[in-house]
Protein backbone atom coordinates (compact mmCIF):
# COMPACT_ATOMS: atom_id res chain seq x y z
CA UNK A 1 0.00 0.00 0.00
CA UNK A 2 0.99 3.57 -0.59
CA UNK A 3 0.40 6.37 1.74
CA UNK A 4 -0.70 9.75 0.39
CA UNK A 5 -0.32 12.88 2.68
CA UNK A 6 -3.40 15.01 3.30
CA UNK A 7 -3.35 18.20 5.42
CA UNK A 8 -6.68 18.86 6.73
CA UNK A 9 -8.75 21.33 9.49
CA UNK A 10 -10.41 18.51 10.98
CA UNK A 11 -9.50 14.63 10.88
CA UNK A 12 -12.50 12.64 9.46
CA UNK A 13 -14.79 10.36 11.83
CA UNK A 14 -14.65 7.55 8.77
CA UNK A 15 -10.29 7.20 7.13
CA UNK A 16 -9.62 6.03 4.00
CA UNK A 17 -7.63 3.53 3.05
CA UNK A 18 -3.85 4.69 1.88
CA UNK A 19 -4.25 8.16 3.54
CA UNK A 20 -2.18 9.73 6.63
CA UNK A 21 -4.75 12.62 7.79
CA UNK A 22 -2.58 15.57 9.45
CA UNK A 23 -4.01 18.62 10.93
CA UNK A 24 -0.82 20.65 11.96
CA UNK A 25 -3.11 23.55 13.74
CA UNK A 26 -3.51 20.81 16.70
CA UNK A 27 -0.90 18.58 15.97
CA UNK A 28 -3.00 15.41 15.19
CA UNK A 29 -2.58 12.57 12.57
CA UNK A 30 -4.52 9.83 11.71
CA UNK A 31 -4.44 6.88 9.53
CA UNK A 32 -5.79 3.35 8.83
CA UNK A 33 -3.56 0.57 10.21
CA UNK A 34 -1.07 -0.08 7.09
CA UNK A 35 -2.06 -4.51 7.68
CA UNK A 36 -5.27 -3.74 6.43
CA UNK A 37 -7.16 -4.92 9.55
CA UNK A 38 -9.50 -1.61 9.60
CA UNK A 39 -7.75 -0.13 12.90
CA UNK A 40 -7.66 3.24 13.04
CA UNK A 41 -4.04 4.83 14.30
CA UNK A 42 -4.05 8.19 15.90
CA UNK A 43 -0.42 10.24 15.65
CA UNK A 44 0.01 12.74 18.02
CA UNK A 45 2.51 14.92 16.39
CA UNK A 46 5.06 16.16 17.60
CA UNK A 47 5.16 14.59 20.41
CA UNK A 48 4.98 11.04 19.83
CA UNK A 49 5.12 11.40 16.00
CA UNK A 50 6.24 13.67 13.00
CA UNK A 51 4.40 13.43 9.72
CA UNK A 52 5.65 15.53 6.71
CA UNK A 53 5.03 15.40 2.79
CA UNK A 54 7.25 14.18 0.17
CA UNK A 55 5.98 14.82 -3.29
CA UNK A 56 2.41 14.40 -1.55
CA UNK A 57 3.46 10.70 -0.24
CA UNK A 58 3.29 10.53 3.41
CA UNK A 59 6.15 10.29 6.03
CA UNK A 60 6.01 8.96 9.74
CA UNK A 61 8.91 8.78 12.07
CA UNK A 62 9.48 7.34 14.45
CA UNK A 63 8.25 3.66 13.76
CA UNK A 64 4.46 2.92 14.09
CA UNK A 65 3.81 0.16 17.21
CA UNK A 66 -0.19 -0.55 16.92
CA UNK A 67 -0.56 -2.28 20.13
CA UNK A 68 -3.68 -1.45 20.95
CA UNK A 69 -5.22 -4.04 18.37
CA UNK A 70 -5.07 -7.75 17.68
CA UNK A 71 -2.71 -7.32 14.31
CA UNK A 72 0.20 -6.15 16.49
CA UNK A 73 1.75 -4.07 13.31
CA UNK A 74 4.86 -3.00 13.62
CA UNK A 75 6.36 -0.16 10.69
CA UNK A 76 7.97 2.84 9.44
CA UNK A 77 6.27 4.90 6.31
CA UNK A 78 8.89 6.90 4.37
CA UNK A 79 7.46 8.25 0.88
CA UNK A 80 4.47 6.51 0.96
CA UNK A 81 5.84 3.15 1.32
CA UNK A 82 5.30 1.10 4.58
CA UNK A 83 8.64 -0.58 5.54
CA UNK A 84 7.61 -3.94 7.87
CA UNK A 85 9.29 -4.38 11.21
CA UNK A 86 9.54 -6.72 14.21
CA UNK A 87 6.40 -6.97 16.28
CA UNK A 88 7.10 -5.65 20.31
CA UNK A 89 6.66 -8.68 22.90
CA UNK A 90 3.67 -8.09 24.64
CA UNK A 91 6.04 -6.79 28.23
CA UNK A 92 7.57 -4.31 24.98
CA UNK A 93 4.11 -3.18 24.39
CA UNK A 94 3.04 -2.26 27.69
CA UNK A 95 5.83 -0.62 28.57
CA UNK A 96 6.15 1.72 25.87
CA UNK A 97 2.39 2.34 26.29
CA UNK A 98 2.76 3.24 29.89
CA UNK A 99 6.31 5.31 29.33
CA UNK A 100 3.81 7.20 26.73
CA UNK A 101 1.18 7.46 28.72
CA UNK A 102 3.76 8.92 31.87
CA UNK A 103 5.08 11.36 29.36
CA UNK A 104 1.84 13.11 28.42
CA UNK A 105 0.79 13.29 31.72
CA UNK A 106 3.91 14.64 32.64
CA UNK A 107 3.40 16.91 29.93
CA UNK A 108 0.33 18.21 30.63
CA UNK A 109 1.01 18.84 34.15
CA UNK A 110 3.42 21.40 33.50
CA UNK A 111 2.92 24.73 32.75
CA UNK A 112 3.93 26.54 29.28
CA UNK A 113 5.55 29.83 29.58
CA UNK A 114 4.52 32.39 27.64
CA UNK A 115 7.44 31.93 25.19
CA UNK A 116 6.38 28.36 24.57
CA UNK A 117 3.04 29.43 24.26
CA UNK A 118 3.57 31.86 21.67
CA UNK A 119 6.45 29.76 20.05
CA UNK A 120 3.70 26.99 19.38
CA UNK A 121 1.14 29.58 18.07
CA UNK A 122 4.23 30.98 15.30
CA UNK A 123 4.63 27.19 14.38
CA UNK A 124 0.92 27.10 14.13
CA UNK A 125 0.95 29.62 11.78
CA UNK A 126 3.52 28.70 9.27
CA UNK A 127 2.55 25.00 9.19
CA UNK A 128 -0.94 26.53 8.03
CA UNK A 129 0.88 29.11 5.63
CA UNK A 130 2.96 26.31 4.67
CA UNK A 131 -0.10 24.67 3.23
CA UNK A 132 -0.77 27.13 0.76
CA UNK A 133 2.61 27.56 -1.02
CA UNK A 134 3.97 25.87 -4.10
CA UNK A 135 6.33 23.13 -3.34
Amino acid sequence: MIYSYLAVDRIPRELSEGVVYHNSEFELGAMLCACGCGHRVDLLVPDSHQVSSENGLATIRPSIAVCDAPCKSHYIVTAGRVQWLPAFSPAHAKAVMREQIARHASRDARPQSWIARLWAALVRVFNRVKAFLPL
